[in-house]
């Protein structure tokens, strides 16, 4: 009886914290931000480092600019999304045994659509149309403050 309890406790705890974290889906952006975000898969047109903001990229994130480049992601509207991998990605069931043929994650849009939330951070939303999402995160590695920039394109 005690672990009946435990487990409908438990069942219980998990569905409250799952709602929470996908809510409903107007928590996540107004209609037209939430439509160009979840109509079509993206793919990565590279992301990296601009330390100085001026357009142009210091450094490349290796992860992204390899492999990683051809995965698609998708948003889903109720907040959940996947990160599709494509046949040359490190992680591609093709190249590692037994590897998923997809990687789940959670977003949400904050702030009136102008931060998103994504692979587990928040970032401002530079650009967001039919063609392109550019997104960035402002970091700082020791005493040097960086913008790090993902840009998605269909």
């Amino acid at each position: 009886m005690q672990s009946r309890m435990n487990i409908n406790s438990t069942i219980i705890t998990l569905l409250i914290t799952g709602l929470s974290v996908t809510g409903c889906s107007g928590r996540n952006g107004n209609g037209k931000d939430l439509e160009l975000l979840t109509n079509t898969p993206w793919k990565y047109e590279k992301a990296g480092f601009d330390s100085n903001d001026d357009g142009i990229f210091d450094a490349l994130d290796p992860s992204i600019a390899g492999s990683e480049k051809d995965n698609s992601i998708i948003f889903c509207k109720d907040g959940t999304g996947y990160s599709e991998l494509g046949p040359n990605s490190k992680q591609s069931p093709k190249s590692t045994k037994g590897a998923p043929e997809s990687l789940p994650f959670i977003w949400s849009f904050q702030n009136g659509d102008s931060t998103i939330y994504f692979q587990d951070q928040y970032y401002k939303v530079r650009t967001l149309d039919r063609h392109r999402l550019e997104i960035y995160a402002d970091e700082k590695y020791g005493n040097v403050n960086t913008r790090y920039i993902i840009i998605l394109k269909h």
